[in-house]
């Protein structure tokens, strides 16, 4: 099973100039006229940050005892290393001992470098980042993360998890995801849809496989072998007689949890866990449907979340609640003076992004691509192919939901 060790505590951070990017990382930089911050990523909360565009940010680090040794140690030769970040920054840039590790775009998305072999350089640490924001400040409590993880051999990322067929005698989930693999291993997938709340289940680190689940009944397995690197996997899991989420108004809202396990010579390598909701929405003449019911009018509208996605406590209060949500994804307005070639492929990327992130809330409904004008007006000719080429994205990534433009 996999070991976290978040770097909490005091950075050092100031404005970005022109050019400091190169001399962020250096050890010897002089920090005189840093200020402190507890909040990265949120840097015009800081006093006299309020109006900047971009930070540079600095952070020098021991590892703990107990982690050292772990790193050091030959128990688990298969081990891997790992600097996760998110919710950092809109864009930006990080290094780890004056290494750069790679680029951190999207306020929400994970980030995960491979670092074996600088974390075994020495006891002390610098990581340094330079932050951008993009078009839209969402200032959050404890809104970024940045961490040491320790896994095996395989890890996962990039889970994709869509209801596409829900009723009240079965259902079905289609789950993707990726698994990083250190070389040619086969190993052992177990995917459990369990109720949250069931007994046992809501427990860390429970037995997926003891529960309430059983194979063919919000339990599959699979026994893929890995390649060296990145792998796609998909699973179908079914399950009988499902509690159905619904809107308010029109039932309860009951959420369950799926727990992803990869283990590699019947030891557990990575784990990640995300919640959902039992339901189907589909618009079919103008009228909206959940499970198949028609959405009824005196219930809530559908709210838009706009522009980008939100920070996750949006999503987990709409799930609760009973909200359904739009949620817009805006691609950068210079993207569109190019080919369509070159939309297309940030398309993709930018629709897939969106249902990683978001796509196993029930309490998202829809997705609505945006074409921003950035400003400038849009030749009228352009707008018909950009629309196809985001809602073909968009579907592509997402076939269980609606897709609404304009």
């Amino acid at each position: 099973m996999s070991v976290e060790w978040s770097l909490d505590g005091d950075w050092l951070v100031r404005a970005a100039g022109h050019g400091e990017w190169r001399t962020v990382a250096d050890h010897a930089l002089d920090e005189s006229g840093w200020q402190k911050t507890a909040t990265p990523g949120r840097w015009w909360l800081d006093p006299g940050l309020g109006g900047e565009s971009a930070v540079l940010y600095r952070r020098r680090f021991d590892l703990s005892p107990d982690l050292e040794s772990q790193l050091r140690s030959d128990a688990n030769p298969d081990a891997r290393w790992w600097f996760v970040v998110s919710g950092l920054c809109e864009l930006g840039h990080l290094w780890l001992d004056g290494t750069y590790l790679g680029d951190l775009s999207g306020r929400h998305a994970e980030h995960a470098f491979e670092v074996n072999q600088l974390l075994r350089t020495g006891k002390e640490h610098l990581v340094a980042v330079e932050a951008a924001r993009g078009t839209v400040r969402v200032p959050q409590s404890a809104d970024a993360q940045l961490r040491i993880e320790q896994t095996g051999p395989a890890r996962i990322e990039r889970v994709r998890a869509l209801v596409i067929e829900a009723n009240y005698d079965r259902a079905v989930l289609r789950i993707a995801a990726n698994v990083d693999s250190s070389g040619t291993h086969r190993c052992e997938v177990t995917i459990a849809v369990l109720p949250i709340g069931a007994p046992g289940a809501d427990a860390p680190g429970a037995d997926v496989a003891g529960n309430s689940a059983a194979l063919g009944n919000g339990l599959a397995k699979s026994e893929p072998v890995l390649a060296r690197g990145r792998n796609e996997l998909e699973w179908l899991v079914a399950m009988e007689r499902p509690a159905l989420w619904w809107p308010a108004g029109m039932g309860a809202q009951p959420q369950y949890r799926i727990d992803i396990d990869v283990a590699v010579d019947g030891r557990s390598s990575h784990a990640v866990q995300r919640s959902t909701g039992i339901r189907t929405v589909a618009v079919r003449r103008g009228e909206w449907f959940v499970n198949g019911e028609p959405y009824r009018r005196e219930a809530p509208a559908l709210v838009t979340v706009e522009h980008d996605v939100a920070h996750r406590s949006t999503y987990e209060a709409a799930d609760a609640a009973g909200t359904l949500l739009c949620q817009q994804f805006t691609l950068e307005p210079s993207v569109f003076v190019g080919a369509e070639r070159g939309l297309r492929a940030l398309a993709i990327r930018g629709s897939a992004a969106a249902v990683e992130g978001v796509g196993h809330h029930p309490s998202v409904a829809a997705w609505q691509p945006v074409q921003p004008s950035g400003g400038r007006r849009r030749a009228p000719w352009i707008r018909p192919w950009v629309e196809r080429t985001l809602r073909h994205a968009m579907r592509s990534a997402d076939p269980t939901r609606p897709v609404r433009l304009g």
